[in-house]
Order: C-alpha cells, then structure tokens, then sequence
C-alpha cells in the first residue's frame, strides 16, 4: 500500500471538507448581512427621511479573503429617493421622501450624488483587513450620517453595531 496516495486522498479530502465549511460561512455570513441591514432600519432614531439617501444607502459588503464578494443594501427593496444629495447650502423645499412637505437647507458638503452609490463605492474601494477568512463592513451612503449621529445624537448604525455580535451568533447553526 503506497502512503503517498492516502496523503493524496487525505488532502483532497481536507480541501473538500474546506470548501464545503466556507460555502456555510459565505451562507451564514450572506444572511447576516441581510439582518443587519433590517435591524438597522428596524431600530434607526432621531432623525426623519429627508431625501431618502440616507435610509436606501444602509449596506453591507462581505470580503472574503480580502476580496469584495458580496453586496447588499436597503435601497435593493425600497421606493427610490426623492432626489440626490443635498450639500451645504442647498436648500430643499417640497414633499420629503416621507411625503410630508418639508424645507431644508443643507448642513455638510457631500458629493451630490445618490447614497446607495455612494455606499457602493465606498465598499468596491476598501481595503479589507482580513487577507485570509471572511469580513463584514456596513456603511452609510450619506456624509450626513456623521452628523445625525455626532452632532443630534441620533441612532443611524451605532444601535446595529452595538448588536451586531448578537445577530451573528443567532446566524450560526450547527452544519448539517
């Protein structure tokens, strides 16, 4: 009996093995993604839907050993926003993305473009820090965000971060 081919079928089988692990993770970690991106409009405060970018910009991207994989954003099941960006300055008048009728004038520069672009790019241009295994980022598309949350103290992906370990614990199930 030759051990070289059972070093070979050992190791073949330990690479099966690994894909198979790694196509659960991706699963699990994919599912995460979604229930983020719904705790975190499920549990947003303090502040209402001027434009609609801030709330159709809320994503998620999945790297997988260091490499962009997955993209998911609340804007995918939502009515579009109102319009683009307002930036500093910019004053909006008219009925708001929550069809009120509101006014008002930009506070922070921004790059007037959509937020669910914006969230886009930003996560095709990060650079992960996890060269090997899996990585989760969430953002905002909107420049605002920091303020809302800085400056008026509102909720925007702080509450989601804060109980984020726990929707990945509720995630994981043992493989079957």
């Amino acid at each position: 009996m030759d051990n070289r081919s059972n070093d070979i079928l050992f190791d073949e089988g330990m690479k099966k093995a690994k894909e198979f692990v790694s196509g659960y993770i991706f699963d699990v970690l994919t599912k995460c993604c979604e229930d983020l991106i719904q705790d975190v409009l499920d549990n947003k405060s303090g502040f209402r839907n001027l434009t609609g970018n801030t709330v159709t910009s809320y994503a998620c991207g999945l790297f997988v050993d260091g490499k962009f994989s997955y993209f998911v954003c609340s804007g995918d099941s939502m009515k579009r926003p109102v319009r683009v960006k307002l930036t500093k300055g910019e004053t909006f008048a008219g009925i708001s993305y929550d069809n009120q009728n509101r006014r008002f004038t930009g506070t922070v520069e921004t790059d007037k473009g959509y937020g669910e672009a914006f969230s886009f790019n930003f996560l095709k241009r990060y650079k992960s820090k996890s060269r090997r295994g899996f990585e989760i980022v969430m953002c905002t598309g909107t420049e605002y965000s920091t303020y809302l949350e800085n400056v008026l103290n509102a909720d925007v992906l702080t509450g989601t971060f804060q109980r984020a370990q726990n929707t990945l614990f509720k995630n994981f199930k043992p493989m079957k």
